[in-house]
């Protein structure tokens, strides 16, 4: 009777050890992504001006496109380092019901932006095994978890210009032209594996910036830096990582490299 209990045993073994370390074989990830942009500056708004992250400022009708690109390598199963390069458009305007409605200010604004960000998963993924893991008739596992969640933070640099449509007033301070800010990317995301190699996700993130210029104008009032909100929603591609922890198409090209010296 016991056999019954160590065949099924040796088989679970075998099956962690055979997928305990897939993450190594496919550490480098390319990401494509299309989403909404969000700025948040002296235009617009709650009239309730204490809005948390300006979450209560956010509306369909300032919503506006972004897209991005992205490189992500795996640290461990847990981390990960991801470089990115956004492009956001953005509306602004004292719509009716905003807390300056009266001034009828508009503004446009597109953002350009290159940041780095550490990733912890909190949910791990790579098709870790499930804690209810079900053997088949077979005696195979046949339940994997496909999920993944992570939390991030990051620093990076955002190119941004703006177009004013306004009647402009003596007090307030106008800087349209092309300029550069310091950006704190914070927050979120969701990944579901596909296959070895393409997974879909959901990512939203906060940016504070340095600029209180995002929109164009600094009025006597202002009293907080603008930030914006980005998501996206993506496609990324695994891509196979060899020995020597290099891209296999970069890995190909350098043994190539060698060989011809």
């Amino acid at each position: 009777m016991l056999r019954y209990f160590i065949l099924p045993a040796l088989l679970l073994l075998m099956s962690l050890s055979s997928h305990a370390q897939p993450w190594k074989m496919l550490r480098y990830e390319g990401t494509l992504g299309i989403g909404s942009t969000n700025v948040y500056g002296d235009l617009g708004g709650a009239p309730n001006a204490e809005s948390l992250l300006f979450i209560r400022d956010i509306t369909f009708r300032s919503t506006r496109p972004s897209v991005y690109g992205a490189i992500r390598y795996k640290i461990d199963p847990r981390t990960a380092i991801k470089f990115n390069l956004i492009y956001g458009y953005s509306k602004m305007e004292d719509f009716t019901g905003s807390r300056n409605e009266l001034r009828e200010f508009v503004s446009t604004s597109n953002l350009v932006e290159f940041s780095g960000q550490y990733e912890f998963f909190v949910l791990q993924e790579d098709r870790r095994l499930k804690s209810s893991a079900m053997f088949d008739r077979r005696g195979m596992v046949n339940n994997y978890s496909t999920f993944g969640a992570y939390v991030f933070a990051g620093i990076g640099g955002t190119v941004f210009w703006s177009e004013l449509e306004i009647e402009q007033r003596d007090f307030d301070v106008y800087k349209p032209g092309p300029s550069v800010t310091l950006s704190l990317p914070i927050g979120f995301g969701v990944r579901y594996i596909l296959s070895d190699k393409w997974l879909v996700g959901w990512e939203l993130g906060y940016r504070h910036t340095l600029s209180d210029f995002l929109d164009g104008i600094q009025t006597p009032w202002s009293e907080n830096r603008d930030v914006y909100w980005i998501s996206s929603l993506n496609v990324s591609y695994r891509i196979l990582t060899t020995r020597r922890n290099l891209p296999e198409f970069l890995d190909r090209k350098w043994r190539r490299l060698q060989r011809s010296r």
